[in-house]
């Protein structure tokens, strides 16, 4: 087990890009099953090429390279990650108030939820109303 140990001291080991090829390799073999052909046989190599590509990445011991690769991955993938992440913000912040748009002038406006029947002025317009939190 010692020399199990010692083999796997100093690998690279899994990472972001990792991730995204496993996840990549699993929904190629998905799609490939679910239209099952003759044809679709020929694609079972590409389907496991992703999986290849990780293991290889994984166990490799070029740090700054694998480093590198996994930034680029990362900066391609951020615009997608920082959608998700805004919504959770909005979530939490609908957990703590509600919104109003003010009648005169449309600017919304955040009032702390459960305080009851409050004058809400509006910040832009000076417009006050009254509304239900």
């Amino acid at each position: 087990m010692k020399g199990f140990k010692d083999k796997l001291h100093g690998i690279y080991g899994i990472d972001g890009l990792s991730c995204g090829l496993i996840l990549l390799s699993v929904v190629l073999n998905l799609a490939t099953s679910v239209a099952s052909s003759p044809a679709t046989n020929k694609w079972n190599i590409v389907c496991l090429l992703p999986l290849i590509i990780c293991v290889l990445r994984m166990f490799s011991r070029n740090f700054a390279q694998r480093e590198k690769e996994n930034q680029v991955f990362l900066r391609l993938l951020s615009p997608l990650l920082s959608r998700f992440e805004g919504d959770t913000a909005k979530k939490e912040e609908k957990k703590l108030f509600k919104f109003f748009k003010c009648p005169a002038c449309t600017q919304k406006i955040r009032v702390p939820k459960g305080k009851g029947r409050v004058e809400i002025t509006c910040p832009r317009c000076g417009n006050k109303f009254i509304k239900k939190t």
